[in-house]
């Protein structure tokens, strides 16, 4: 028999099935399920799942069904219900002032905004939107060759999902630790990419590693620059468990949430990060770059990808936005190291951009986590596809057939820059 959660909607657990994500067995029953469950999509307890008997799906009822076919929409405007006075999942995601996340904190959790005044979150916004994409449309068609490999595995496009975590402080606990690591692996996996998670000190630190493991090693771990031996520790169960790589976030020594906590995080040193990539056979990434000086470094470290970001504008205030720095890190080191680069990616046109910016993969964070508490990995699934189709577009109606076409000629930038209000 099946069940739909009233909560939401959405989730339909069958109990011939089980549900292998929640650890239930084929033929587990709804009364067998412990107290501890908690619905995937929106967190309800079992007490939310009714019968879903045959005419709750039939088309032919009087009634509008309470099965529809649910678009990315949907799932969005389900994402803002459940972050209630921490996002309003706005048409465009940029920091503004007027925004729900704006603003300082005064030391209360940050939420989805940034750090301070949030001016680093904005700046990455408004930094990218100061490039304009060419358009040049009198060539022989050909459908643009979009796929590419990284870490030996190849993806649809030059996308994957920005490692993210700490669902109870940044998302008002719309959603487990778990359950949004899972939905962005699996639904990142189940379009064709590549998922990442983070770690948190409000969940166990190995947590993320954990789910990438259960998702049979698809999918790439970060760590917060925890301690050395920590970290190798880390590094040693990560490659146990078969991941496609793995990496630190070097600007996670800032991180508020960890220091608030009473865990501590470090800084890390040339040397540090030899000893970090010389610990693992498998590809390591540092994350958080926003300099040609770190960069060269991380190149030097023997890392196998150098990754541009600065953590989304959540570490550091008054900082300089990921398209600014970008061109230059990509002119010192590209052809040497992968380049990563994320900051405000919300679309494929904006994948568009990064790429031509001088990153071999653009990531996507915020969105993905507002899709995610919406809809788990059904909704981050579709938010890749949405992705997929504007970059096939921008692709094609900017000359570029190929991915080696993607480069600084296809991009204008403005001459007065962008300037977020600020109240």
């Amino acid at each position: 028999m099946r069940f739909l959660c009233h909560n939401c909607n959405v989730f339909v657990y069958d109990e011939e099935r089980g549900d292998p994500k929640l650890n239930l067995k084929p033929g587990t029953k709804v009364e067998d399920i412990p107290d501890t469950y908690r619905c995937p999509v929106c967190g309800a307890i079992k007490c939310c799942l009714h019968p879903l008997g045959e005419e709750t799906v039939s088309q032919e009822t009087e009634e509008e069904p309470i099965l529809v076919d649910k678009d990315l929409n949907y799932y969005r405007d389900r994402g803002r219900e459940m972050l209630t006075n921490i996002c309003g999942v706005y048409p465009v995601c940029d920091g503004d002032y007027d925004h729900t996340c704006f603003g300082q904190k005064y030391g209360a959790p940050i939420g989805m905004g940034g750090a301070g005044q949030g001016k680093t979150f904005s700046t990455n916004y408004n930094t990218l939107q100061q490039y304009r994409l060419k358009m040049k449309v009198i060539k022989t068609h050909h459908e643009p060759e979009m796929s590419i490999s990284i870490f030996g595995k190849k993806i649809i496009i030059p996308v994957m999902g920005a490692p993210l975590s700490g669902a109870k402080p940044s998302l008002n606990a719309a959603i487990s630790e778990e359950d949004l690591y899972w939905g962005l692996l699996k639904g990142a996996e189940n379009f064709g990419s590549i998922g990442a998670v983070g770690n948190t000190p409000s969940a166990a630190d190995d947590l993320g590693l954990n789910t990438v493991g259960k998702n049979q090693g698809w999918g790439i771990p970060f760590f917060k620059p925890q301690s050395q031996d920590r970290l190798i520790e880390l590094f040693h169960l990560a490659e146990s468990l078969d991941v496609i790589a793995m990496g630190v976030d070097l600007g996670g020594a800032g991180s508020t949430y960890w220091s608030s906590s009473g865990k501590r995080l470090y800084r890390k040193n040339e040397d540090d990060l030899k000893e970090l990539v010389d610990s693992t056979s498998k590809p390591v990434i540092f994350k958080d770059i926003m300099s040609v000086e770190d960069a060269l470094t991380v190149v030097d470290s023997g890392a196998s990808a150098c990754y541009v970001s600065n953590h989304g504008g959540r570490v550091l205030d008054s900082g300089q936005g990921v398209a600014e720095v970008l061109p230059g890190i990509a002119e010192a080191i590209s052809g040497k190291i992968l380049i990563l680069a994320d900051g405000t990616v919300r679309s494929g046109f904006d994948v568009l951009k990064i790429l031509a910016l001088g990153a071999d993969v653009a990531l996507i964070g915020r969105t993905l986590a507002q899709a995610c508490i919406g809809g788990g990995e059904t909704a981050v699934q579709m938010y890749f596809d949405y992705v997929k189709d504007d970059f096939h577009r921008a692709m094609l109606l900017t000359g570029c057939d190929t991915l080696k076409h993607v480069n600084m000629n296809i991009l204008d930038k403005l001459e007065c820059p962008l300037i977020s209000r600020i109240k």
